[in-house]
């Protein structure tokens, strides 16, 4: 979840899309490689007040992704999941509750390496390995403070950038060297923000601003007309390791957040 401040600023990327000032594209979606292995999958911050709701809960496996990684996942939601998905995801796991519980639902088995402990009080981040079918891949799951909170007030709100790049950093020791790593979750902030531009420093990609750039992942749910808008929810990858076939939203369910589904394939390396 996140507050913007003002109509001006909430309505930036339409204003750009309509002045023909929204950036151009770096990749075309394309079809997996005849014979190459893919992967696809979503992160999706489901609202932890929609479990009740039958567009959201449709919404988790709408896209047909082989993992699926879930935020804000309570007590409602597991019940909700396991009722629901328990067949097309024979494997899931769970952790934490309300606002900072983490979930995955996966076609394939995985690995749990272990939960990273929140920083400053804020939420978790989840570490597993997924034996995909396109062989091991390194999950990071991450749901990064909000800009404001009632525990912080507007003081949060400044900070943010300071507190997202110390769970970044903190949470990114976890990852292990030989595997390739996705980052995904809901981030609480922009493209350019101080964890995004944490990892891209470190050579990961950003998969959704190269296929779609500009495209919304929330929507201030209080909002009348969705005025408040931006692209918080992120996939980001190695180009070392994968390829990136396609990555959009999914305008679907009725959680503040919004899915954004990736596909990749191993990428083939000379040698091999």
């Amino acid at each position: 979840m996140r507050i913007r401040f003002g109509l001006a600023l909430a309505l930036a990327p339409l204003l750009l899309l309509l002045t023909g000032c929204m950036p151009a594209p770096e990749l075309r979606p394309r079809e997996p490689t005849r014979g190459v292995a893919h992967l696809k999958v979503v992160t999706f911050n489901v609202d932890l007040k929609q479990y009740a709701d039958p567009k959201t809960i449709e919404a988790v496996g709408q896209t047909e992704s082989d993992v699926v990684v879930l935020q804000e996942v309570n007590t409602g939601w597991r019940t909700v999941l396991e009722e629901r998905y328990a067949e097309t995801y024979p494997y899931r796991a769970y952790h934490g509750r309300a606002s900072g519980g983490l979930a995955i639902l996966s076609r394939y088995p995985f690995e749990d390496r272990g939960v990273v402990a929140g920083v400053d009080g804020w939420h978790p981040a989840w570490h597993l390995l997924v034996d995909s079918s396109i062989g091991p891949v390194q999950f990071l799951i991450v749901h990064l403070k909000p800009p404001y909170s009632k525990r912080e007030g507007i003081s949060g709100y400044f900070d943010a950038d300071a507190a997202h790049l110390r769970e970044v950093q903190s949470f990114s020791e976890s990852c292990e060297e030989g595997y390739p790593t996705l980052v995904m979750g809901d981030f609480n902030e922009s493209p350019g923000g101080a964890a995004l531009t944490f990892l891209e420093d470190r050579g990961f990609a950003n998969i959704l601003p190269q296929f779609r750039p500009g495209q919304e992942t929330w929507r201030y749910a209080k909002s009348q007309y969705n005025q408040g808008i931006d692209t918080l929810d992120h996939i980001l990858y190695q180009p070392t390791e994968l390829d990136p076939l396609n990555a959009y939203v999914r305008y679907y369910g009725n959680s503040d957040h919004l899915p954004v589904v990736a596909l990749f394939e191993k990428r083939v390396k000379p040698e091999e």
